[in-house]
């Protein structure tokens, strides 16, 4: 196994044990990480998931999330750049009209893409959607 991706979707129930898929999202995220799959996700998703956090746990655990991610290597944080946004805006936000995608979920897909990863740990039908396997 090469590497996943993480959306905030899926990782936040991997994390959430009040969240209704949470056994199933918390399974597939240990799975990957006992396969030493290289996880990766972007720095639209980590701000997704620090407010999240912060919103249902307090400041103080979301700063933790934080401290813990950027320690761990089997995690790999894309900085997003302006290119990359722009590909993701022509190539999945155009394609997708008919959808509400959001811009991180298309940055999402671009990375995606780019990295060559067909696996997503993810709730987010959207991934499915534009090709990907749902891995929850």
């Amino acid at each position: 196994m090469t590497g996943a991706f993480l959306d905030t979707s899926g990782w936040f129930a991997a994390l959430s044990p009040k969240e209704s898929r949470h056994k199933s999202a918390l399974a597939a995220y240990r799975g990957l990480i006992e396969k030493r799959a290289t996880l990766v996700t972007t720095n639209l998703v980590v701000a997704e998931m620090q407010i999240l956090i912060s919103r249902f746990r307090g400041a103080a655990e979301g700063v933790r999330f934080l401290d813990s991610l950027y320690q761990d290597p089997s995690h790999e944080v894309v900085f997003v750049d302006r290119d990359t946004e722009r590909a993701a805006v022509d190539r999945w936000l155009r394609r997708f009209t008919d959808q509400r995608l959001s811009l991180a979920d298309a940055v999402s897909f671009e990375v995606m893409r780019a990295r060559r990863l067909r696996r997503v740990l993810a709730l987010d039908t959207h991934f499915d959607l534009a090709g990907f396997e749902l891995i929850s």
